[in-house]
């Protein structure tokens, strides 16, 4: 069965996180074949960690909130006020399916489901021409 369009770019968009999350080292040995990209599947790992000890925060509710934020810094601040630990982070990340790398800190976790949600959308409706403009409400 081959995939829809919009599989394919749920797809093409994990890929793109993925890519970004990448050191310069781990793409240069990626480009030149030294590596390469294998798919694994994580549902049972996530329900093994999750049913071990849950997150203490609603990762539904941050989704949600994440998904509407106008912007980046709106985005930063809401999650800097939910006084997350670093394990609720990497929660909210998997959820998300953010790749998160042992040595990220806080901050580079946070920058990452910020880019992920809100940056995404903003580049997306950027490049289709539907960001507001300044003089809009929004």
């Amino acid at each position: 069965m081959e995939p829809s369009a919009g599989q394919s770019i749920l797809v093409l968009k994990q890929l793109g996180v993925f890519l970004q999350s990448l050191s310069p080292e781990q793409v240069e040995d990626l480009a030149a074949g030294r590596s390469r990209i294998s798919l694994v599947r994580t549902q049972a790992q996530r329900e093994a960690k999750t049913s071990r000890r849950g997150p203490s925060v609603d990762l539904e509710q941050l989704r949600l909130y994440l998904s509407g934020a106008e912007s980046r810094e709106v985005g930063e601040e809401y999650l800097k006020k939910q006084k997350l630990s670093r394990a609720d982070l990497q929660a909210l990340a998997r959820v998300l399916d953010i790749p998160v790398r042992k040595g990220d800190n806080m901050d580079a976790i946070r920058e990452s489901v910020v880019e992920a949600t809100i940056g995404y959308r903003l580049r997306s409706d950027a490049i289709r021409g539907n960001a507001p403009t300044e003089g809009d409400a929004n």
